[in-house]
C-alpha cells in the first residue's frame, strides 16, 4: 500500500473516532444491558488518573488493644507511666466512636453492667455486610473471651444466608420463611414479625377470618450444631430459648441434646407471643428441636446462648436499609425485647440506599427515616444504648474506573446527624477504612480485603474491620474505667 493511502486510512479512522467521541453523550448510550462510552478529548489527552487512597498504613497500624499492658498488676517491671504512655500512643491510632454527652452517658450505663459482671446482650443489626456472622463473630469472640459468655445468640428458625462459620444448621424441607422486608408475602395480614424482622412456619399460614381445621398432622425439625471452623466460645450452648406465637392448633416441642431428649412441652395456643426456655446439659454443641402437631406457630427466633457473660446476636438483613423497626407491631416486638433485655444495639446500615440515592433530598429523607428507627428502639428499650456504624466505602464503575458513590459521604453525615439527635454513638467505618476511593485499595490488597463487587469485605477484611471497631469499643470502655475507679 502506498504511503498516501496508509495516511488517508489512518486519518479516516481518526476522524471517524473523533466524530463518535463528539456524538456520544458524556453519560454514554445504553444498549440493552451494556452501556457504551467513548472518552472525551480532555480524557483522551489528559494524564490525570483517579486517585485511590493508599490503605497500607491503615492495615500495618492494626493492633490488638487487649494485648496492651494497662494495669499495674501486669507491668512486670515496666513503670506505670511508661505503660500508660505506650497505651496512649497506640490509642491515637484507633478510629474512635463519636459520642455526644448524652450518647456517652447511655453507653457508660451499659459499661456499668459489663464491669459488674452482669449478663448483657448486644444486638448487632446490619445489612449484607453481616451475612455469615461476618464482623459480628470476631467482635463476639473478643467480648466473650474478655467478659465471659458462650453461644451464638439469637437466630432465625430458617437461616436464609450462609452461616457455616459459627454454626451449621439443617432444617426439614417443610419450613417457610416470611420476612417483613424485601419480598413480603402479601398473604400475611399482620405485622407481628418479631425483632428479627421475619418469622418461620412448618405448616401453612392460618387466617383469623377462616375457622381453623385440624385436619393435617405436621412434623418438622431444626438442628443447630457447632462449626469446626468457628470460635471455641460459639461451640458451647448452655441455654435454649424459643420465641413464638400465633398458634391456633395443637403443637408440641421436644428438645434433643446429644441424642437424648432434655425437654418437652405443649406450645401455647391463642397467644400472640410466648417464650420457652430450657437449660442444656454441660458441653452441649448440638441441639435438635422437634415439632409435631396440627398447626405451626409463627417462630420469631431461637436462642442458643449462656446464662451469664456477653451474648452478641448477628441479625443480617440482606437488602434492608435499616427501616424495619417502625414496620413491626410495636407492642409485639416490645414483648420480645423485654425477654431479650438488650443493653446495646449496634445498627450497621446505609449501604443499600447508595444505588438509589441521586440527590440531597434522598439523603435527607433517609436521615429522617433512620432517625425514626432509633427513636422506636429508644421507646421499646429505654435502658439500651445505641451505636450506629455507617456504611463502608463503596465503589461504582465510572467508565473504566471505580469511584466512591457520589452521595455516600452525604449519607455518612446524615447517619451521624441521626445518631447525635438520638443520643447514639457513631462509628465511621467509611473514614476508618480510608475514606474517599479507599475501597479499591481493599479489593487490590494481597490477600484481598474486599470482593470484586467493590462493596463487601472478604472474611479477612471483615475480621480487620471488626478488630478496628472492637478497639474503638474497648478504648471507650477503658476510658469509662479510668473515670469510674
Amino acid at each position: 500500500m502506498k504511503p498516501i493511502k496508509t495516511f488517508l486510512f489512518i486519518a479516516g479512522v481518526f476522524f471517524l473516532l473523533a466524530g463518535t467521541m463528539v456524538a456520544t453523550p458524556e453519560e454514554g448510550v445504553q444498549v440493552g444491558e451494556f452501556k457504551f462510552h467513548m472518552p472525551s478529548f480532555s480524557e483522551m489527552f489528559s494524564a490525570g488518573k483517579v486517585e485511590y487512597t493508599n490503605i497500607a498504613e491503615i492495615v500495618e497500624q492494626q493492633f490488638d488493644i487487649d494485648s496492651i499492658i494497662e494495669s499495674e498488676e501486669n507491668l512486670q517491671g515496666v513503670s506505670h507511666e511508661k505503660a500508660m504512655a505506650d497505651y496512649d500512643s497506640l490509642a491515637k491510632l484507633v478510629h474512635k466512636i463519636e459520642l455526644t454527652d448524652e450518647a456517652k452517658n447511655n453507653l457508660y450505663r451499659f459499661f456499668e453492667k459489663l464491669k459488674a459482671g452482669k449478663p448483657v446482650r448486644i444486638m448487632h443489626y446490619g445489612d449484607s455486610q453481616l451475612e455469615g456472622d461476618r464482623i459480628t463473630a470476631n467482635f463476639r469472640n473478643k467480648l466473650q473471651t474478655k467478659f465471659g459468655g458462650s453461644g451464638i445468640g439469637l437466630r432465625p428458625a430458617v437461616q436464609p444466608y450462609d452461616f457455616v462459620f459459627s454454626a451449621v444448621q439443617t432444617n426439614t424441607p417443610n419450613w417457610m420463611r416470611y420476612p417483613i422486608y424485601g419480598k413480603v408475602d402479601t398473604l400475611v395480614t399482620h405485622n407481628r414479625y418479631g425483632v428479627i424482622g421475619a418469622f418461620s412456619r412448618f405448616a401453612p399460614l392460618t387466617f383469623d377470618s377462616v375457622p381453623f381445621q385440624a385436619d393435617q398432622f405436621y412434623e418438622a425439625e431444626i438442628t443447630v450444631a457447632k462449626s469446626n471452623i468457628g470460635f471455641a466460645k460459639t461451640r458451647e450452648y448452655k441455654l435454649m430459648r424459643l420465641f413464638y406465637g400465633n398458634l391456633k392448633g395443637t403443637a408440641n416441642l421436644q428438645v434433643i441434646s446429644k441424642g437424648q431428649p432434655v425437654f418437652s412441652t405443649e406450645l401455647k395456643r391463642g397467644v400472640d407471643y410466648d417464650m420457652i426456655s430450657c437449660q442444656l446439659p454441660p458441653a452441649t454443641d448440638e441441639v435438635t428441636l422437634k415439632f409435631s402437631g396440627y398447626d405451626s406457630p409463627d417462630i420469631y427466633g431461637i436462642e442458643l446462648g449462656d446464662l451469664s457473660g456477653v451474648t452478641v446476636d448477628n441479625i443480617a438483613l440482606r437488602g434492608s436499609s435499616g427501616t424495619i423497626f417502625t414496620q413491626s407491631d410495636f407492642k409485639h416486638s416490645a414483648k420480645m425485647y423485654n425477654d431479650l433485655k438488650p443493653g446495646l444495639f449496634i445498627l450497621q446500615f446505609g449501604g443499600n440506599v447508595m444505588p438509589y440515592t441521586n440527590d440531597q433530598k434522598a439523603v435527607e429523607n433517609y436521615t429522617r427515616w433512620f432517625t425514626s428507627q432509633i427513636k422506636r428502639l429508644n421507646q421499646q428499650c429505654p435502658e439500651a444504648a445505641v451505636i450506629v456504624i455507617g456504611p463502608s466505602d463503596m465503589s461504582t464503575k465510572d467508565k473504566d474506573k471505580f469511584v466512591t458513590y457520589e452521595y455516600l459521604p452525604a449519607v455518612v453525615e446524615g447517619l451521624k446527624k441521626a445518631a447525635a439527635a438520638t443520643g447514639s454513638g457513631y462509628w465511621d467505618m467509611y473514614q476508618a477504612m480510608g475514606g474517599y476511593n479507599s475501597m479499591p485499595g481493599w479489593v487490590n490488597a494481597d490477600p484481598p480485603l474486599a470482593g470484586p463487587d467493590y462493596v463487601h469485605f472478604t472474611p479477612k477484611g471483615s475480621t480487620l474491620i471488626s478488630n478496628m471497631f472492637y478497639n474503638a469499643f474497648i478504648l471507650e470502655y477503658n476510658s469509662y474505667l479510668r473515670n469510674h475507679q
